[in-house]
């Protein structure tokens, strides 16, 4: 059945097995957040637009954090659940599921798996790999926009991607920092996760990941 389904859906239905699996007090990469925490989160971000913009709007972070109150009341299976069916039929976000979650469903389902501090990388098909570099191509650049040398993501089996460079960097340029491993985790890297399996070449500290 998983087979028939995009990546985003797999990835949620995997996700909300293993947020129900571990129960509502487990860790997860996201600081200060515990399982509950990311059901809550995942559960707001498409079904409350309002208080989600909270999350990249101060003036609007007070509702978020209501709102999330709120959510995080709620029985914690009954929420991981309803989060898990879906976009219901005249949410819009059903629409752009593939768009708007590939990325988001990878990376939470990777902050709980790795939840206990273990880098557990997997095997994807080169379909899947390919909708994560799309991905990571985009916005790695946004991401390591204030790093201080050129970084130089090679993702396995794809295109290097160069981010941050004002002085047009070579193949073979110095003072750079270059980044290698599966494409995964260099999404997972630049989106600030550390528990991951990468080669690195040069000084990490050169590096700064922004939020977005």
């Amino acid at each position: 059945m998983l087979g028939c389904m995009s990546f985003s859906a797999t990835e949620r239905v995997r996700l909300a097995d293993l947020l129900l699996e571990l129960g509502p007090e487990a860790p997860t990469l996201c600081e200060g957040w515990d399982t509950r925490d990311m059901a809550v989160h995942l559960y707001l971000r498409e079904n409350n637009p309002l208080a989600a913009a909270g999350m990249f709007v101060p003036a609007m972070s007070g509702l978020l954090a209501r709102a999330s109150s709120k959510a995080g009341e709620r029985d914690y299976t009954e929420l991981v659940r309803d989060w898990a069916d879906g976009p219901g039929r005249f949410n819009p976000v059903r629409f752009i599921d593939p768009v708007m979650n590939t990325a988001e469903h990878f990376i939470h389902h990777e902050d709980v798996r790795r939840g206990d501090g273990v880098a557990r990388p997997r095997d994807f098909s080169r379909v899947v790999q390919a909708q994560l570099y799309r991905v990571l191509a985009t916005m790695a650049p946004r991401t390591l926009k204030n790093s201080t040398v050129p970084v130089i993501l090679h993702a396995t089996g794809f295109p290097r991607i160069v981010a941050a460079d004002q002085r047009g960097v070579s193949v073979d340029g110095e003072n750079v920092l270059r980044i290698r491993g599966d494409v995964g985790e260099l999404l997972l890297w630049i989106f600030g996760r550390d528990v991951v399996e990468l080669q690195v070449d040069g000084n990490l500290a050169d590096a700064h990941r922004t939020g977005l």
